[in-house]
């Protein structure tokens, strides 16, 4: 499904996480908008150095909910989190499982659940506890874009996605529902890379 021009996610990561760590798969996945066509890969990102450490200063914890996985890197001062793509349409890439930002003192959360990564308005789109779409992180910018085309495929790897708060409004919700003054958008959270595949 890959080509030796595109650098696999997936691969990726099992080389970061180890063998023993299972990789998300679509399987549990909420269903995609009913006009959506079916796409497989992987999105995933990598927090920044110092990030976890700043956020569990104040309190902030982050987890994982599956099928999406959320595990530490290295020593633990970092984090990847993978999610598996379950289908596309247009430039809106739709994975499942769920982001969960906690104030581990008060027991507030913001639940982000099957993001959508949309790759020409560059934002990271969640639905909320209460169904409705929240744009909580924007791309600023995005390294490299690799296509690969085959007879029955098409397969994009996007790399070096930065990821922060979208905007100031989103910060001031976020800091709000958490009780905190943690977040803001001039700050890079993550660096990101995303691999999905479809039929042409």
């Amino acid at each position: 499904m890959r080509g030796k021009a595109i650098f696999s996610t997936v691969v990726a990561l099992a080389a970061v996480l180890g063998p023993a760590i299972a990789l998300p798969t679509a399987a549990t996945a909420a269903e995609p908008p009913s006009s959506a066509a079916p796409a497989s890969g992987v999105f995933s990102f990598t927090t920044g150095p110092g990030i976890l450490t700043t956020w569990a200063y104040n309190n902030i914890k982050v987890s994982g909910g599956s099928p999406a996985i959320l595990v530490p890197k290295g020593t633990g001062a970092q984090a990847v989190a993978a999610f598996p793509i379950v289908a596309h349409e247009r430039t809106a890439i739709f994975t499942g499982g769920s982001l969960r930002i906690t104030n581990a003192k008060t027991g507030d959360f913001i639940n982000c659940l099957n993001p959508a990564v949309d790759t020409l308005v560059m934002v990271v789109d969640c639905v909320m506890p209460d169904k409705t779409n929240k744009q909580l992180f924007a791309i600023a910018k995005i390294g490299t874009v690799r296509p690969l085309l085959t007879v029955t495929t098409v397969t994009t790897n996007y790399s070096g996605l930065d990821l922060r708060i979208a905007d100031q409004e989103i910060a001031d919700y976020m800091n709000a529902k958490l009780r905190t003054n943690t977040f803001s958008p001039s700050v890079v959270f993550a660096t990101g890379e995303l691999t999905v595949t479809y039929a042409r």
